[in-house]
């Protein structure tokens, strides 16, 4: 029983870390209906400038003396760093938009799509020239010592998978009445459902896509921000996290924050008691989290809360 709770709180920890890179998916999709295959990438370019913000500047890590010698009170402390780090990526998130997609305009989304790519093998290829192939870690925003958990049923809920639960269903509430309440969330929804529509009724279609671009860049930064926080930023984590979160957004809906949430629950739950229990080699720890998005797609095909499209004939 003490192990099987101990997994179910693994899972939970990576399930947000999943759920969160996949809202970022889902915010891009609600805005554009594309999904950006350089999130993974963009969130840890942001996730590195979160350690250079809170390093000093004799840490011998890449930009802390050019950076920190701008800002002042440099190193910053942890939350300040990592709120730093989703304003940049803010910045950049509406900077893609504006320099790579919009001029692409209403070109086939084959075209979009391949631009994404091209950014991630981009933004991959800098991270490694600019700090290097190791790994990285940087202070906790939550209390992460050994006696810093929680015991139920003899397993460990650590106050980091608290804490990063936390801030992901306050980034969701968040995002919520931002969708629903506000005029930019029902701009978001009428952009996917028709764009040309849109864009006839006096909807600011380009102000609406640069804004859903930067809140989703944003939220990956946070993600990767709370890995470093809590397990290694290295340049490859990311890339592997977003396969995850690719299938937590299936899971879940791909134009559903709340869907994501979930599918981020199953697919970390998935990976961290289907290879315990059924004698599954670590080496394959992606395949329990795709069987999970194939049998839910066999009987939900737009996913667990995903929106059914409805076509006039």
């Amino acid at each position: 029983m003490e192990l099987f709770v101990q997994r179910c709180f693994d899972g939970m920890f990576n399930g947000a870390i999943y759920a969160s890179l996949a809202v970022a998916l889902v915010m891009i999709f609600r805005a554009t209906g594309l999904l950006n295959f350089a999130q993974g990438e963009m969130a840890m370019m942001c996730g590195y400038i979160a350690l250079v913000f809170l390093s000093s500047s004799d840490s011998g890590i890449a930009g802390t003396q050019s950076i920190g010698s701008l800002l002042p009170g440099h190193p910053w402390p942890t939350w300040l760093a990592i709120t730093g780090a989703v304003l940049v990526g803010f910045a950049l998130g509406a900077l893609v938009e504006e320099l790579l997609m919009r001029p692409l305009g209403d070109g086939s989304p084959l075209a979009q799509v391949n631009v994404t790519i091209g950014l991630l093998v981009l933004l991959n290829g800098l991270v490694l020239q600019i700090w290097g192939p190791f790994g990285r870690s940087f202070p906790s925003p939550f209390p992460s010592g050994m006696n810093d958990h929680f015991l139920i049923a003899g397993a460990r809920l650590r106050y980091t998978t608290l804490g990063v639960w936390a801030v992901l269903l306050v980034v969701i509430v968040a995002l919520g009445v931002l969708l629903r309440y506000t005029k930019t969330g029902l701009a978001f929804r009428a952009i996917t459902s028709n764009r040309d529509s849109a864009e006839l009724v006096g909807v600011r279609v380009r102000r609406s896509l640069m804004l859903g671009w930067g809140i989703a860049a944003g939220i990956g930064a946070l993600a990767a921000s709370l890995v470093g926080g809590a397990i290694v930023l290295e340049p490859l984590t990311m890339m592997k996290m977003l396969i995850y979160a690719l299938a937590a957004a299936t899971i879940g809906g791909l134009d559903s924050p709340r869907g994501a949430i979930f599918g981020g629950l199953i697919v970390g739950l998935s990976q961290s008691l289907v290879p315990g229990y059924l004698g599954v080699p670590s080496e394959l720890s992606l395949l329990p989290p795709l069987v999970a998005m194939v049998l839910v797609l066999l009987f939900r095909p737009h996913g667990l809360f995903g929106t059914v499209p409805v076509e006039r004939v």
